[in-house]
């Protein structure tokens, strides 16, 4: 049979290939098909990037309670197409008012982890729904009770335990939490035990409450009854905060960074999140390299990316943290000459380990997450990560009203050159210090080329965020691959060279053994074990949409098409 051009490609008799799913209508790539199929309906009703972006972010909250919800918070950088500017948001959430820098150590001067990670004391001003409250008011079409209603009604009909679900359930984590809080165990375990695969599971606790914001409005949330509860059961569980944290709740609005690559805009989140300066700093390194000439997943190709990404972490330990409170050197940092000083550091034959560039410090100054792309038919492009730090966040729950606090003052530095339990150690930039955010990895991203949409990309997964969204790139700008297969081949990470190379199942044996060579500590996982991270992203070529939802939790892609139907990852339509 005749083999017809697709994508520009005209194929041989003896290949096939494998259809990406697309769409003219809009596109949703998120790591729920609950979520993705609620923006896409959304969309549907006649709804933009905005009125999408509620929904999809209430629902990965209710179907992924161990990464995100709205006792947390978020990042998002969005082009609006009307006014034709990038905008970013930092809503992560705060430190209390009442933090203070040693407010994480015992009587011996020690990082106590039961504070960092499991108490209420490690609760940052939930910030998630101020933030989703901002974007709707002035950019959305829809009400709050339109965008609400799929979450409210997933939750009241039910949603399908998945894998990670299951999974997380079934942690020390999810233990601890059962036995220390009132209520974990109702909501989100099976009569104390984990989860099932496939079981059916219902909140109608919080679609209660989620149905009483949308008709009271988001700041009923930060002032009435629930604000109250907020700081009962975050005080009962050794928390510092006080309704005034609530009450004074605010997103930050930031300057997106901004870089090129072979071409191409990088426009990413600003700090306080470090995720979009460090990808376009490695960026700006790898450009000194033919990295297309060296092959895909090549050893050569690795190991400059490896040594890379050691180089970014090491900076990173001491260059970053909140604006507000510190001078970062931004302009170094995000500099083609810097990165080319960076980049002869590199032998290609050896492994190194790298320390921080002297005098890239952030100077002070008075003064697990998930992630959804979305792109629509209006022109207008948004990309958010959002969490509630650990699996589970603190533990404390908020009990009748069906979520879960976060735990992202762990993000901070409890105490110079500690590692936090992400593995990252930091300076004294990051220490606790009221209405200060923590240092995150998070970094939605857009990439446009003469002014138009290329990529919406993000990702879930502590540090190994800011590595992933570099590979996603790259496998689209420099190798040449759709969205799909960027998002779902093998991927890597390394922080330092005594931490390791991780490399995911798929890296050839030869290309390992010519790294250990080199002197990488290789890790590789299982062959069913892929590392915890959970990549997406969507392209927008020749006027058409492709979206990819990563293959290593539940993700889904799915895209709006010219009649009307919504195609999740291509297998399903209605």
């Amino acid at each position: 049979m005749p083999n017809h051009p697709y994508l520009g490609y005209q194929l041989n008799d003896i290949f096939y290939y494998r259809p990406y799913p697309y769409g003219n209508q809009g596109a949703v790539s998120s790591n729920s098909p609950y979520a993705t199929a609620a923006g896409l309906e959304i969309l549907k009703k006649g709804g933009n990037v905005f009125d999408a972006a509620c929904a999809v972010s209430l629902t990965l909250g209710l179907v992924g309670p161990y990464h995100s919800g709205i006792g947390g918070g978020c990042f998002y950088v969005f082009y609006h197409k009307k006014s034709n500017q990038f905008y970013c948001c930092d809503a992560r959430g705060a430190a209390p008012i009442h933090a203070s820098s040693d407010m994480f150590l015992d009587a011996n001067g020690n990082v106590d982890l039961n504070l960092t990670e499991f108490s209420g004391r490690s609760t940052a001003v939930p910030a998630l729904y101020r933030a989703l409250d901002e974007i709707l008011q002035k950019y959305g079409t829809m009400s709050w009770e339109e965008v609400s209603a799929p979450a409210i009604d997933l939750a009241r009909k039910g949603f399908y335990c998945g894998f990670p679900y299951a999974r997380i359930s079934d942690t020390p984590e999810a233990e601890h939490n059962r036995d220390a809080y009132e209520g974990f165990s109702d909501y989100y375990l099976h009569d104390g035990k984990p989860r099932i695969y496939g079981e059916k599971i219902t909140n109608s606790d919080l679609a209660n409450t989620m149905e009483q914001v949308a008709q009271k409005g988001v700041d009923w949330f930060y002032t009435g009854p629930i604000a109250d509860e907020i700081v009962q059961y975050v005080q009962k569980n050794k928390g510092v905060m006080v309704k005034e944290d609530l009450v004074n709740c605010k997103p930050k609005a930031r300057t997106p960074v901004r870089g090129t690559f072979r071409g191409y805009d990088i426009i990413s989140m600003a700090p306080p999140s470090s995720g979009g300066t460090h990808v376009i700093q490695m960026l700006n390194i790898l450009e000194n390299f033919d990295l297309k000439a060296m092959g895909y997943h090549s050893a050569a190709a690795t190991h400059v990316i490896a040594e890379t990404m050691k180089m970014m972490f090491a900076d990173r330990s001491v260059a970053m943290g909140d604006p507000d409170f510190v001078k970062i050197q931004l302009d170094k940092l995000l500099s083609k000459e810097y990165a080319a000083q960076l980049a002869e550091k590199i032998d290609m034959d050896h492994a190194q380990e790298f320390a921080p560039t002297e005098g890239i410090e952030a100077k002070s100054y008075p003064g697990c997450t998930t992630s959804f792309s979305i792109m629509d038919r209006f022109g207008n492009v948004f990309a958010q990560t959002q969490t509630i730090r650990n699996w589970w966040g603190c533990g404390v729950v908020i009990p009748h009203r069906g979520f879960i606090m976060n735990n992202a003052m762990a993000d901070f530095s409890p105490k110079a050159g500690v590692r936090t339990t992400q593995g990252l150690a930091y300076g004294e930039a990051n220490s606790v210090q009221p209405g200060k955010t923590p240092l995150s990895s998070m970094c939605p991203t857009l990439v446009f080329k003469d002014g138009k949409p290329v990529l919406a990309v993000g990702c879930a997964g502590g540090p190994r965020i800011i590595t992933s969204v570099l590979q996603m790139i790259i496998n689209t700008l420099e190798y040449g691959r759709m969205m799909e297969p960027a998002v779902r081949t093998p991927f890597m990470c390394c922080l330092t060279k005594e931490q390791g190379l991780e490399l995911e199942d798929g890296f050839s044996p030869d290309t390992v053994a010519l790294l250990e060579k080199k002197g990488h500590k290789v890790i590789v996982p299982p062959n069913v074990g892929v590392m915890s991270c959970m990549p997406n992203g969507i392209m927008y070529k020749d006027g058409l949409f492709y979206p990819a939802g990563t293959n290593r939790v539940d993700g889904g892609g799915g895209v709006l098409t010219q009649d009307g139907s919504i195609g999740i990852d291509g297998l399903c339509f209605k």
